[in-house]
């Protein structure tokens, strides 16, 4: 009952659903306060994409997947970076560490994660930032790179959230998303893209989320167990993507499909 009234209202009341977001990750932000809990993504797994990872970041294997997937298809290296939605922070350490840009700005709307990411990480070229997606508190043509991970499906406002990437994006910069969409949202979604960008490359990559999420599944539900009260399991459970509920079925009937872009600015 309680997902059939968050679908509806994800659909209908964007700015809502918006608020919705905020509020569940502040939450979580502050309630789970371990570092063990870095990312938050459905990961990526393909039998030829093996990274060399060291023994801390094998335990968080194919959410690392996802964003080092998504940051090979680029040269990041002295290159100023903003990732929008950083969630907890495991990412922007991960690639900062592994990519070598010059500086990775991280921002996120929940004032809790922000925090936690400050506590969990220091690094000169690192830093992170408390802001919404549509309205991006940077100064135009700043970045070279911008990234976004598994966020922009939880923005009430996409088309304002391209527009501010465009706008604080440099000319000759590129912007790497990866997220989900539902069939019915797939078309203004794509079209939003085009209108304001280039397709560099494109791919749907929802077999290699499933069959991560198949590989971490197990784990997560540990994590839902010990880290959240009771009545939110089965909630948590679907947000997290656990094999058998309601969003990994999604995505195994492709209701959900799984989309990785590279673009530049037009």
């Amino acid at each position: 009952m309680i997902l059939k009234l968050l679908k509806l209202i994800f659909r209908h009341f964007p700015i809502l659903k918006g608020k919705l977001w905020k509020f569940w990750y502040t939450y979580l932000g502050s309630k789970v306060i371990t570092p063990e809990l870095k990312f938050m993504n459905y990961g990526y797994l393909r039998n030829d994409f093996t990274p060399q990872l060291s023994q801390e970041d094998e335990k968080e294997r194919f959410p690392i997947h996802l964003y080092h997937y998504l940051c090979s298809k680029s040269s990041l290296k002295n290159l100023r970076l903003l990732e929008v939605g950083c969630g907890r922070g495991g990412g922007a350490d991960y690639i900062t560490r592994t990519f070598s840009p010059k500086e990775y700005h991280a921002l996120d709307i929940s004032p809790t994660a922000v925090q936690l990411c400050n506590n969990f990480y220091k690094k000169d070229n690192l830093s992170f930032h408390v802001g919404s997606a549509d309205e991006l508190p940077f100064d135009n043509q700043f970045f070279d790179i911008i990234i976004n991970v598994e966020s922009s499906h939880c923005y009430p406002n996409f088309n304002k959230f391209l527009l501010e990437v465009k706008r604080v994006l440099k000319p000759e910069g590129q912007f790497l998303i990866t997220d989900f969409r539902s069939r019915s949202e797939f078309f203004d979604f794509d079209k939003s893209i085009n209108e304001n960008f280039k397709i560099i490359s494109y791919e749907d990559i929802t077999n290699n989320i499933l069959l991560a999420l198949d590989e971490m599944s197990e784990k997560r539900k540990k994590q839902i167990k010990f880290f959240l009260p009771k009545f939110l399991s089965n909630i948590s459970s679907s947000f997290a993507g656990i094999k058998g509920s309601k969003l990994y079925e999604s995505f195994i009937k492709r209701e959900l499909v799984y989309h990785m872009y590279v673009l530049k600015s037009i």
